[in-house]
């Protein structure tokens, strides 16, 4: 409690919270990294994490143009989806989208690319609309 009290002091006075009010607050019922969260747990609770061939592509990484260039040399491609699903003669991406959240023109282009090669492709917006797909893809298996 002393900690609140001296930031509160730190802060000059009359000077506002750093909030903006046009911007709805992000909560962890629709923020993208909890839902990817939440969306991994279920995969474990399902057992289908051990059964099925998943992962979560981490594309997302902030960090300097240094380690941009790297990442880039090494083959990362920008716009690819955050979940990529194998099921038995399938294939699915899925990309994860909060409640305001669009495609980069970098994810439809994957998107575009996706679907001219054959293949699935997803956008979930809800942890429910993430196990659909999935119950959806692995229906046979």
């Amino acid at each position: 409690m002393a900690r609140q009290a001296r930031k509160k002091a730190a802060r000059p006075a009359g000077k506002p919270a750093r909030r903006r009010p046009d911007k709805p607050q992000k909560t962890a019922t629709n923020n993208e990294t909890c839902l990817q969260m939440h969306c991994k747990a279920w995969l474990d609770t399902s057992g289908l994490w051990s059964k099925l061939l998943i992962f979560h592509i981490a594309n997302e990484r902030k960090g300097s143009i240094g380690a941009a260039m790297h990442f880039k040399r090494m083959g990362v491609r920008p716009g690819v989806a955050d979940w990529l699903v194998f099921p038995p003669g399938r294939s699915g991406a899925i990309e994860m989208k909060d409640d305001e959240g669009e495609q980069n023109s970098d994810q439809e282009k994957f998107e575009r690319q996706r679907k001219a090669a054959g293949n699935m492709y997803f956008i979930a917006r809800t942890l429910e609309e993430f196990q659909g797909i999935i119950q959806a893809l692995v229906i046979f298996v």
